[in-house]
């Protein structure tokens, strides 16, 4: 399995928005034909539905954007701490690396 990039997160959150005015619009013609067919209660159970529909993708949407920040940064830090790492790597020389207290020698003596 791949890992998710947060450029993936952000184009879901896209389509997200694009099928919370999808589903906004259907709602209106819907509930709208139903209205004027003479089925109100129809009419408002469309409406309730697709705004129903509609709030949770748009909370999909934030969240999916959410993560992708999150992300993100996850990522960034991880970078950070690499060279982070390099650089102490690079800057200790062999004699300032710590060997094990061994009062017989077998690891090369004492520090």
């Amino acid at each position: 399995m791949e890992r998710v990039k947060p450029l993936q997160l952000e184009t879901a959150a896209r389509v997200a928005d694009a099928l919370v005015y999808a589903a906004g619009l259907a709602g209106v013609i819907a509930g709208g034909l139903l209205f004027r067919a003479g089925d109100e209660g129809f009419a408002l159970v469309a409406w309730v539905l697709t705004f129903i529909a509609g709030a949770s993708l748009r909370l999909a949407a934030w969240a999916s954007r959410a993560l992708a920040e999150l992300l993100a940064r996850t990522i960034r830090m991880e970078q950070d701490i690499a060279a982070l790492l390099a650089a102490d790597r690079k800057a200790a020389s062999p004699r300032d690396v710590r060997t094990p207290d061994d009062p017989y020698g077998r690891w090369g003596g004492h520090w």
